[in-house]
């Protein structure tokens, strides 16, 4: 069943509780070629009505070596460590380049 409220749930604390997690991972799993900057994270609300967080995750680095896996690891780390009664917490997450970043932005 769809939700009906227009509100997100997901609060400040939790968007810079998922940085963090996101953060330290990037720091135990990768070397210094690989530099995760900017971490975006918002809030969404899927076909159905529930709200999910995107996350878009840019970085130097070759982005065909990531291992589907570890990426997966990930996501089941971020609702691990994100649980709370009142917000569920569904990632979906992004890698993109820095090249294809910045050139998006240049689009805006």
């Amino acid at each position: 069943m769809a939700r009906t409220t227009t509100r997100f749930r997901t609060t400040e604390a939790t968007i810079e509780k998922v940085t963090d997690i996101l953060r330290k991972a990037f720091k135990d799993r990768f070397e210094d070629e690989f530099v995760f900057h900017p971490i975006t994270i918002e809030p969404r609300f899927d076909h159905e009505g529930d709200e999910y967080l995107k996350i878009y995750i840019v970085f130097d680095g070759d982005i065909e070596n990531l291992d589907p896996g570890w990426t997966l690891g990930l996501r089941g780390a971020i609702l691990d460590q994100t649980e709370e009664d009142e917000v569920f917490i569904v990632p979906s997450i992004s890698f993109v380049g820095k090249k294809e970043w910045e050139e998006a932005l240049d689009d805006d």
